[in-house]
């Protein structure tokens, strides 16, 4: 007997779609969850965002007979069933219906329709709350799949489903979606909503009862509710004074909107749903606390933790059951490109620490930063303090033998010396400036004192002196310091 039958031949699989707990609402079934996209405004702005953010993807298919250097292809089958899926649906269609059916409800079914090679030509999204797994004897294998019910059920083959699906640690054969975790909280936002939209047409409940020391009889009750009704049913009646006749007293029994909380019940439920699907508020026009800073911030946050995420889950279902349907398949690896773009800060940091360390041009960081190309860009500016020193083999500190220069030809060294002899040449002229002021200042003060005096100062102020070279002497330590970095 075999490791699964000890485990699981006296356990039956659950084949549900959904998983009961008890706690989740009864409302929240599989049809539940595809019913409140359409209703909880959060949930449908949340899962719709990332919908269209999985939609945007561009597949890209490389042959990968040689590991090191793969190469893309740009023409073949899979290329174009990814692009052109089925005649009724665009691919950002098919990919953000297939995001929407995942976040949901945690799986989604890829049909696949065969042509005369054998190979996929087109794939449909079937509704996955309609379909059924067939499991096999030997768990966890999968006999085949069945849609719909009775007389109108479907049989498919394994070969003929690709199920994506959500890690489901109670039932293996079938999806558990992050908004299955928050079944209570989306009920209770679409209960809130309701009560609140009763609220404005008959106050949710009675907001109080008319009670009377006798019994009415039909004709009198029949009158007093069709004179209530009348006058103080409905929006524009609402909140007016009843008068009441024949002993009858008004007793009030309804809280107020005000006293149930909504707005902080409502936020509470909105950072719930936002919690789950990992997205920020910045990513759904939410402004409390946001600069440009941070909402660029949510941006790459988005495309990074959960849009990339998604993406490589698909990728790899894709790899490992669509990719091998293909004739000669065995070398070929599909990826996409890549989501999650670099904020304005990282691309200004690589550009200057790429420029700065000589493994990046004038010219390529210019192109990352997205402006034109300038004459004489394509240099590396190289910190002339470093020496090239070779790794292989022992070093001998002790060798007066003065290190050669490597990789540097002389055109090369001939710019690197121009430019350190520029920066030379800065500093010169200001040191000459200096000196100037300081001996234009000497002599005013020499002839002065011979004037007042009659002789020569015995003492120059040194103090001042020094001042006046403390500009041009920092210089030479930034820089210094610069080409050190």
């Amino acid at each position: 007997m075999s490791i699964i039958d000890k485990l699981f031949r006296k356990s039956p699989i659950p084949n549900r779609n959904f998983y009961y707990s008890g706690i989740t609402p009864p409302s929240m079934n599989t049809e539940g969850f595809l019913n409140a996209y359409s209703s909880i405004g959060w949930l449908h702005a949340v899962v719709f965002r990332i919908a269209l953010g999985c939609s945007e993807v561009e597949w890209i298919l490389f042959d990968a007979s040689n590991q090191d250097k793969p190469k893309q292809i740009y023409k073949h089958p899979i290329l174009t069933l990814l692009k052109q899926v089925n005649p009724f649906q665009t691919s950002n269609e098919f990919i953000a219906l297939d995001t929407i059916y995942n976040e949901l409800l945690g799986e989604s079914f890829w049909a696949l329709n065969f042509n005369a090679l054998g190979e996929p030509a087109e794939i449909i999204l079937p509704y996955p709350n309609k379909m059924s797994v067939v499991p096999a004897k030997s768990f966890p294998f999968v006999k085949g799949y069945v849609y719909g019910m009775g007389e109108d059920a479907v049989p498919f083959d394994v070969n003929e489903i690709i199920h994506f699906k959500y890690p489901n640690p109670l039932n293996q054969y079938r999806g558990l979606a992050p908004a299955k975790a928050i079944g209570i909280n989306l009920d209770a936002e679409q209960n809130a909503d309701k009560w609140v939209n009763q609220f404005f047409y008959n106050s949710a409940r009675p907001d109080g009862v008319i009670q009377f020391d006798y019994n009415l009889s039909d004709e009198q009750f029949d009158k007093l509710k069709k004179q209530w009704s009348e006058k103080y049913k409905g929006v524009s009646k609402a909140h007016q004074v009843a008068l009441l006749e024949g002993g009858g007293k008004y007793l009030q029994i309804q809280n107020t909107i005000k006293d149930m909380d909504f707005p902080n019940l409502k936020q509470k439920n909105r950072d719930v749903i936002l919690g789950v699907f990992g997205m920020h508020p910045a990513s759904l026009g939410l402004t409390e606390n946001v600069n440009k800073a941070n909402a660029e911030s949510a941006e790459y946050q988005l495309a990074k933790n959960v849009i990339k995420p998604r993406l490589d889950w698909k990728k790899a279902k894709i790899q490992e059951q669509l990719i091998p349907k293909f004739r000669r398949s065995e070398n070929l690896q599909i990826g996409y490109k890549e989501v999650v773009k670099e904020t304005t800060d990282q691309k200004i940091a690589m550009a200057e620490s790429g420029m700065r360390a000589g493994y990046l041009t004038v010219n390529e960081a210019r192109i990352m930063q997205g402006y034109d190309s300038i004459p004489n860009g394509d240099v590396l500016l190289v910190p002339l303090n470093l020496i090239p020193t070779p790794v292989s083999g022992k070093i001998n500190i002790t060798s007066n033998e003065t290190p050669k220069s490597k990789g540097l030809d002389a055109d090369q060294k001939r710019l690197h010396w121009e430019t350190y002899a520029k920066s030379t040449e800065r500093q010169e002229e200001m040191f000459n400036k200096v000196f100037e002021s300081v001996l234009n200042d000497q002599k005013d003060y020499v002839i002065a004192e011979l004037e007042r005096t009659g002789h020569l100062p015995v003492q120059l102020d040194d103090e001042k002196t020094a001042l006046k070279f403390k500009p041009a002497i920092e210089l030479v330590y930034q820089s210094g310091f610069e080409d050190a970095v």
